[in-house]
């Protein structure tokens, strides 16, 4: 097992003042993203992104962490990848809809946890944080609005956050695809 010596993003937002400024949260959420690219194309969904999983060494690269939640999906022909995983697994804050409705969790239910995980960097805290967990639950699986980025952060951050964190699973772009998303490139 490596050593990292940074601590994590959760621990760096509570060292640091609370939030990151937008690139920072950029550079580290394109680190994040090759990472999940390189997992979803290996079959594998992590399914507990958050900043408390995310590692920083000191020289600004940072490392996933916390495999006890991934798990590899079967490659059936009869089933969808997105119908391999109905069980509940993850952090309240940082769940996607269909991973509390147990509707089928997939790649696409992690990145609904990076949309949160980058609502985390830039704000300070998850989306949904000013509930108690069960309410921040009931709130995601059946509410029909979703928390977004303020003003004060570009339109490039406010649009990637939401395409983030669309409700529906299928509508989400994938790890490649934001990859490609112009607050990223700039």
């Amino acid at each position: 097992m490596e050593y990292v010596p940074g601590g994590s993003i959760a621990q760096a937002l509570k060292r640091f003042g609370g939030t990151f400024v937008e690139p920072v949260f950029r550079r580290y959420t394109r680190q994040i993203l090759c990472g999940v690219e390189y997992l979803h194309v290996n079959n594998v969904v992590h399914r507990d992104i958050k900043g408390g999983n995310i590692m920083l060494m000191p020289n600004g690269v940072i490392k996933l962490i916390d495999f006890g939640c991934a798990k590899r999906l079967c490659m059936n022909l009869s089933l969808s990848r997105s119908s391999m995983l109905n069980s509940i697994k993850g952090t309240p804050y940082w769940m996607a809809p269909e991973v509390i409705k147990e509707t089928g969790a997939g790649t696409k239910s992690d990145i609904w946890s990076i949309g949160c995980t980058v609502f985390e960097m830039a704000t300070g805290s998850p989306p949904w944080s000013e509930m108690q967990p069960m309410a921040a639950i009931f709130s995601i699986g059946n509410g029909s609005t979703v928390p977004r980025l303020g003003e004060s952060f570009s339109q490039l951050a406010r649009d990637f956050t939401t395409a983030c964190m669309t409700r529906e699973p299928e509508a989400r772009p994938s790890a490649s695809e934001l990859l490609q998303h112009k607050f990223l490139i700039e």
